[in-house]
């Protein structure tokens, strides 16, 4: 059982001189889950208006003061669902959490600051606390003890609730009614709380979940991208903390995926998929389930749309269940024990295979084209049958029970039997060529007739980069590694037992092993080959410790280049003068663990830049630091070490830190304290 934090933030609003009057009987929730979902999706009745007057309302880490204004109760289904202020107010949020200072300041400073925004971000006893006047807010909950101040009646507000409600409907905002949902079936008990801000030139969302997530949220609201194409809205994360944890030591996943078995039959455009899956909770009581499923891959031209018909028992009973937002919401009969395996199958489909640009393939990869639990609950085994038409030749990672080719279309069986995340696959004009030796199948795909005389030295080329990984870590963890080329230019992704990669990896004119250790593309195709291990041998556990895969990729590349004959020395050393360089350049904007939090409306490069600038090159400085102060043989031991404890399983930064004491035989907490989890550069 997870057990909730001891903190629970009382949140009794029973203040002196309470009407009565004003607050709604909660009749019992809905058990039906689309009746759930609709409570608070549902535009709801507005009661009966009081005007207050300095009525101050904490909730967790927020405090609003509404100094003077109309408030109005919101109803539905017999319950209290919250209320509607307008007036004249301010909310004070106050930061408790010194690791996210940096980034919190980073995200103010571009997105509110630089926009003449009246939102002040402060320094109040060591901690940061953002101010900002409001006009009306919107707050939702469950599990308050909800009551208001004595006042006299006073005209329902329904043009600002109007106005809010359509704002915070929009697109982009998050999902209130299945928030709610979730929360009522699986912790009715904790509270849950949404308030929906009209500042005074900025809306803001603010969220108090102390059931399932047990965190708190702010954030800051944003124009659409492409208003012309898509009117969805944006979402500035300002600040997250947790409620009862620390970031050090995370919570355990509340769902766990541990099997995936795929059929899927392929046309040209869309796809029927059977799927079904080996879950088990990490807590008691998880009556509905959430997973991460598209229902539409791209909202602004209406493509990719899926569609759920059937979701089923281990039995064969059709379960209740809603798809919303990229979001599968699971009815279950009955709560199944903690760590009790049981099974779903999901039948669903439609023209979701697009192909990128006109181009002739189409890619399912790293993202929810299969339901899945967030990133922490994955680590999963696959079994994939995979049916497509004759002119699309399909590629999926895996050891291959069965490829077979005939006019009637394509047929491959493939299966991996150790826990993984992100299984991808592939289909289109590609030609294959594979060479097996020593018990590794490397198998290249190229994409229409493009580099095809690349195949033979690509797999010269990944075959000695592999080697020199078995030597620095263990053997490959996989029996087979496909490459697949993508037409387009200047990136790279390696799913388990594949690399997806650009045109660039296909330029005859890489003859050699020295040419192929340079910087650019080369280097991105040894750091891809790196993740085999770092990313997939060892996990990240959460967006918050994902240098455990890009930083540590990022340093094996750098040390396959030492390696090699001729200049590999020095392209080790410029590689890490280059990453100083750009690391120092960002480094005051975050810390490492947040750099996926970096996200600056007005400078979108300059944030995409500071994020790979942490994640990728200053937390391979911090594993070049520790190598030179550890040496070679203590520095293998170190990596060997991560590995041999943590082999198909996720690993926390804290616990690198403690094998890197062990191993090292010194106390490395400063350099993580100063470095990763702060602001400094790590040493030369």
């Amino acid at each position: 059982m997870r057990i909730l934090p001891s903190l629970r933030l009382a949140l009794s609003l029973c203040l002196a001189g309470l009407s009565t009057a004003a607050i709604a009987t909660d009749a019992p929730i809905p058990s039906d889950l689309g009746r759930r979902v609709s409570l608070y999706t549902a535009q709801p009745t507005l009661g009966e208006s009081l005007a207050v007057k300095n009525w101050e309302l904490p909730v967790g880490r927020m405090t609003f003061n509404m100094a003077s204004g109309t408030v109005v109760p919101l109803v539905s289904q017999g319950r209290t669902l919250g209320f509607h202020f307008k007036g004249k107010g301010s909310f004070r949020y106050r930061s408790e959490e010194p690791l996210e200072r940096s980034v919190f300041a980073s995200n103010h400073k571009h997105n509110l600051e630089k926009h003449a925004s009246k939102a002040i971000l402060s320094e109040v006893n060591g901690q940061q606390v953002l101010t900002e006047e409001i006009r009306s807010f919107t707050l939702w909950q469950a599990g308050l003890n909800l009551a208001f101040p004595a006042g006299s009646a006073a005209e329902v507000p329904r043009d600002s609730f109007a106005a809010d409600w359509t704002y915070f409907q929009r697109e982009g905002l998050g999902d209130r009614g299945q928030d709610f949902a979730i929360h009522l079936a699986n912790t009715p008990k904790a509270t849950l709380v949404r308030a929906e801000i009209t500042g005074a030139d900025s809306p803001f969302i603010y969220i108090l979940d102390q059931g399932g997530a047990q965190r708190e949220w702010l954030w800051a609201t944003a124009d659409p991208y492409r208003p012309a194409i898509y009117d969805g809205l944006r979402r500035i994360l300002l600040s997250e903390q947790p409620i009862g944890w620390t970031w050090k030591a995370p919570l355990a996943p509340l769902l766990n995926l541990t099997a995936v078995d795929i059929d899927m039959k392929a046309g040209k455009g869309g796809a029927d998929l059977k799927v079904t899956e080996t879950l088990a909770a990490g807590d008691e009581g998880l009556a509905v389930l959430s997973l991460n499923l598209y229902d539409l891959v791209d909202r602004a031209y209406k493509r990719g749309i899926y569609k759920v018909s059937r979701v089923l028992d281990a039995e064969g009973r059709s379960l209740a269940f809603h798809h919303r937002n990229d979001t599968l919401l699971v009815q279950l009969d009955h709560p199944h024990p903690a760590g009790q395996p049981f099974t779903l199958t999901f039948e669903y489909g439609g023209p979701i295979l697009l192909r990128p640009g006109g181009d002739n393939y189409w890619e399912l990869g790293v993202e929810p084209w299969f339901p899945q639990p967030d990133m922490e609950g994955q680590a999963y085994t696959v079994h994939a049958l995979i049916q497509t038409p004759k002119d699309d030749v399909p590629v999926a990672p895996g050891r291959t029970l069965r490829r077979i080719q005939s006019e009637a279309g394509n047929l491959l069986e493939v299966r991996i039997d150790k826990p993984v995340q992100f299984f991808s696959m592939f289909a289109g004009a590609y030609s294959l060529v594979e060479d097996t030796k020593d018990g590794l199948t490397i198998r290249v795909a190229t994409y229409g007739n493009k580099g095809g005389s690349m195949q033979k030295r690509l797999i010269d080329i990944a075959r000695q980069t592999i080697g020199f990984y078995e030597d620095l870590f263990e053997a490959f963890p996989f029996p087979e590694f496909d490459i697949i080329q993508v037409n387009s230019l200047g990136y790279g992704q390696a799913p388990p037992g594949m690399m997806i990669i650009t045109n660039e990896a296909f330029d005859s004119k890489m003859d050699t092993i020295s040419s192929f250790f340079t910087k650019g593309i080369n280097q991105r195709f040894a750091h891809e080959i790196a993740h085999q291990y770092w990313g997939h041998l060892v996990k990240m556990p959460s967006s918050e410790e994902q240098w455990i895969t890009e930083s540590f990729a990022n340093y094996a590349s750098a040390l396959a280049m030492r390696s090699m004959k001729n200049q590999g020395t020095s392209a080790y050393e410029g590689l890490l003068s280059r990453w100083r360089n750009q690391a120092s350049a960002y480094a005051g904007s975050g810390t490492i663990p947040f750099a996926n939090r970096l996200r600056w409306l007005d400078d979108p490069r300059g944030s995409f830049m500071a994020r790979t600038s942490l994640l990728y090159e200053k937390g391979a400085l911090i594993l070049a630091a520790m190598h030179k102060e550890m040496g070679d043989k203590a520095f293998a031991i170190f990596m060997k070490s991560i590995i041999a404890n943590f082999r198909w399983k996720t690993v926390t930064t804290a616990s690198v830190e403690q094998v890197a004491t062990m191993a090292g035989r010194k106390d490395f907490s400063p350099l993580f304290r100063d470095c990763y989890w702060g602001t400094q550069m790590p040493p030369h």
